[in-house]
């Protein structure tokens, strides 16, 4: 049965490890995405959506809070704040409410379907993680490339898959998929193992 009361010590630190686990896939797998430029720009968001969904599953079922993937995902903003992205904290706190709301209604967290849409609009709107700096926040993204030593030539490959609105909708397109496929096979994972080990 969902659980309505309120946060326990033990939710606060199942959800920090497991947000923080999330994190660090991400950024694990974009910092391998960075040895091809086509792999970081077009494909290792949708790869990152895809291999993190059981992760967020597991999250959302285990803890079965309100607010939980608002936590996540404003804890992900802080991390781009600190690598000098602010703008991306209110971006993600603003996808965390949108998830939020998906998950809003009792039995949400018992709702694979639920999850799964969730997730899947969380993984269309990560787009804006590689959009925002080049349409809005250019001058921002311009001097905290300069200042972390980011190649030229990763830049100006950054700028042709994103400004090339036929990359931009494959892009959008494959991540979102990924986020989609990655959300099923999560949801049978769930059934299959993590509840029969008694994690759920």
């Amino acid at each position: 049965m969902e659980n309505r009361s309120k946060w326990s010590v033990k939710d606060v630190v199942t959800t920090v490890l497991l947000s923080l686990m999330l994190i660090v896939v991400q950024f694990v797998i974009n910092m391998f995405g960075m040895v091809n430029n086509f792999v970081s720009m077009v494909l290792s968001v949708g790869i990152t959506c895809l291999i993190c969904a059981p992760i967020y599953f597991l999250l959302v079922r285990r803890v079965r809070k309100r607010f939980v993937s608002l936590v996540y995902m404003t804890l992900l903003g802080l991390v781009f704040l600190v690598m000098g992205n602010w703008y991306l904290l209110p971006y993600f706190m603003v996808v965390g409410v949108i998830c939020e709301i998906i998950l809003w209604k009792n039995g949400s967290y018992d709702n694979a379907k639920r999850i799964t849409v969730a997730w899947t609009v969380y993984s269309a709107l990560y787009i804006g993680v590689n959009v925002i700096p080049l349409w809005v926040f250019w001058d921002t993204f311009e001097n905290f490339a300069a200042s972390s030593g980011m190649n030229p030539e990763y830049v100006q490959s950054y700028i042709s898959y994103y400004s090339n609105t036929g990359w931009l909708i494959f892009i959008f397109i494959f991540t979102t998929a990924c986020g989609l496929i990655g959300s099923l096979i999560a949801s049978k994972m769930m059934s299959r193992h993590f509840e029969k080990a008694g994690m759920l």
